[in-house]
């Protein structure tokens, strides 16, 4: 397992295979299968043990305000993405084939967040919102992340074609030593206070209409 998750971090889930687990591993593929018969059985091992590193490291627990709260769980979930690339394959880039119990705990969480929001006055409706539309964002910038160091580490990585004459504004950018890449932390932090600020003002109206 712990071979197969270097492995799989190295060239992500989707290009993961046995014989390359086999060479990783310096041994004969046949050997691999007397443990898991299957590389999808696998990968279910190996999304049984993302999901409980993402339990432990994600609980949505501690005290300070909702919208404190809400902050550091994407704060620290960004962190885990990055940390982990692999749990970013196996828990956001393949969610489609969780199975029953994996499905199960990660709507087990969602129902103790939605609570905490629905007791902070939000509405079920407006928390369900409110909560996926962070998660898209966290989710969202760790693929980035994930797809920004896999070509990184393949050599993909070009120089960036600006024009001075065509992107004048872009280029003076470049030249002060301003990134153009979407994946920076104060990229992050701008889309998650306004989410953030947004939820505030849905709060606020709601509470306003049943005043």
């Amino acid at each position: 397992m712990n071979g197969a998750f270097a492995l799989a971090a190295d060239v992500s889930v989707e290009k993961f295979s046995m014989p390359a687990l086999a060479r990783r591993l310096d041994v004969g593929v046949t050997s691999i299968y007397w443990y898991f018969h299957s590389k999808d059985q696998l990968l279910e091992s190996m999304r049984d043990r993302a999901l409980e590193q993402y339990e432990i490291a994600l609980p949505f627990t501690g005290s300070g305000t909702w919208d404190e709260r809400l902050r550091t769980h994407f704060v620290e979930m960004r962190k885990l993405f990055r940390d982990n690339p692999v749990l970013c394959d196996l828990l956001i880039m393949h969610t489609a084939s969780y199975g029953a119990h994996p499905s199960r705990v990660a709507y087990e969480r969602l129902e103790a967040i939605i609570d905490t929001l629905v007791q902070a006055g939000f509405t079920s409706e407006n928390a369900l919102e409110t909560y996926f539309s962070l998660a898209a964002h966290s989710r969202g910038f760790a693929m980035l992340e994930r797809s920004e160091g896999l070509d990184t580490a393949a050599g993909k990585w070009a120089a960036t074609p600006i024009d001075e004459e065509a992107m004048p504004t872009l280029a003076k950018l470049a030249a002060e030593g301003h990134s153009l890449s979407l994946v920076q932390d104060g990229v992050f932090e701008a889309g998650l206070e306004a989410l953030l600020e947004r939820a505030r003002q849905v709060l606020k109206a709601s509470k306003k209409r049943r005043a």
